[in-house]
């Protein structure tokens, strides 16, 4: 039902917010986001364009004149609604983006054309589901190897291929000044994006880490990115003002990269879990959270439509973080860039259930925590909230060896 969509939200939202009245800026963010689930925007809105997943070039999406909406999973109440419709081994992220396209709920997709990537197993199941449903869909089919030339060269035809639906759909064609004013603006959200975490991070204390991953989290969900980077510049102000008159001790919690799966809102139960079982939640690794982080293509004035396009498919592939990857060097080197950026004493590596492409890269995982001396936690989970009080005791369990490390790390010889 609605009802318990609505109460999903907003349970979240003031589960993450408890407590943070420091940074009122904060404010604008939350709203913006429980405009993007609230149920009554579900049912009123009609969107041209629909993207499945984050991995959908975000320049090219951004091109045509149309908003794009955002699915990327992340709700216990619309994976229940698709339980019937896929097979029991498909994923939390799978169930929940069939849930908001397929219901009697709201028709979300009546007028949308839906545009994805085909970067894994765990995408092809719910595609293959909304297409036999009579949606229009069209999915890059994106090959494993994307450094090589000609996985690069596949990928760049694929995306012209969804340009050119895309233009048929929206009836907007795809010109070289709006790309290039996409990349320019992706550009910008990445530098500002970076600046909000270097400023979170000089100012413990301030936020929290679930509200501040939240608030980043809300780019995919904005309709106006120009307005969203100005009000996250103006956040960063805040949050850098907010400690000059004041004293804060330092963080005594034992830090942690959250890696592997991506944690979406509405299901904020693993950084909760994490703040209630004294941990701090430093940084993370998954595919939606370090996703604006990759460099993209250079724009041009004269460049043709079809060199960027191709150079968006061939922009920085060995740092792709997709489980199209046969080797995610993607993900293995923002883990390696995080650790040494960030005071982290451990990591802990999440694995929905059905996400099997990112128990593969556990052990290359665990050789990079090696290096430097970290231990490994693999948490696998799902949406459900039966299983919290077994993973307590399993993260507590964790946190208190991070911080006996620590008291042995610190004790002189």
């Amino acid at each position: 039902m609605l009802e318990n969509l609505e109460r999903e939200t907003t349970t979240a939202l003031r589960s993450l917010c408890e407590g943070q009245t420091r940074v009122p800026e904060a404010e604008w963010f939350l709203k913006e986001i429980y405009a993007h689930f609230s149920p009554r925007t579900l049912k009123e809105k009609k969107p041209e364009l629909i993207v499945l997943g984050e991995d959908f070039p975000w320049e090219l999406a951004w091109s045509f004149g149309a908003v794009p909406y955002y699915i990327l999973g992340g709700s216990l109440e619309t994976s229940r609604w698709a339980d019937a419709l896929l097979p029991r081994d498909a994923d939390p992220v799978s169930r929940s983006a069939c849930g908001y396209l397929l219901n009697t709920r709201f028709n979300l997709a009546e007028n949308a054309l839906i545009v994805t990537t085909l970067c894994s197993d765990n995408r092809r199941k719910p595609v293959g589901l909304l297409r036999d449903s009579g949606l229009h869909v069209e999915a890059a089919d994106i090959p494993p190897g994307c450094d090589q030339e000609a996985a690069r060269e596949i990928r760049a035809e694929e995306l012209l291929h969804i340009a050119q639906a895309m233009e048929r759909h929206t009836g907007h064609p795809l010109r070289s000044g709006a790309l290039n004013t996409a990349i320019r603006q992706r550009q910008r959200i990445r530098k500002g994006i970076r600046s909000f975490e270097q400023a979170v991070a000089d100012n413990p204390g301030c936020l929290s880490a679930p509200l501040c991953r939240l608030i980043l989290e809300s780019i995919w969900y904005t309709e106006a990115p120009e307005h969203w980077l100005w009000r996250l510049e103006h956040m960063t102000k805040a949050v850098r003002d907010w400690r000059k008159d004041r004293y804060t001790p330092a963080d005594a919690r034992p830090g942690i990269l959250l890696a592997g799966s991506p944690v979406l809102f509405p299901n904020v139960k693993l950084p909760l879990l994490f703040e209630s079982a004294g941990l701090r939640l430093t940084a993370l690794a998954d595919p939606v959270s370090i996703r604006m982080n990759l460099p993209g293509p250079r724009p041009g004035r004269f460049r043709r439509v079809n060199t960027l396009v191709r150079e968006l498919a061939a922009a920085a592939p060995t740092l792709d973080v997709s489980g199209s990857q046969t080797v995610n060097r993607g993900l293995q080197a923002a883990v390696r860039e995080l650790l040494e950026l960030r005071q982290i004493d451990g990591i802990v590596y999440h694995v929905l259930k059905g996400q099997i492409e990112f128990d593969f890269e556990l052990s290359a995982i665990e050789a990079i925590a090696g290096e430097f001396g970290l231990p490994v936690f693999r948490l696998e989970t799902d949406y459900q909230p039966q299983d919290v009080e077994q993973l307590r005791i399993r993260v507590e369990a964790f946190a208190e060896m991070l911080r006996q490390n620590r008291m042995e790390g610190a004790r002189p010889a």
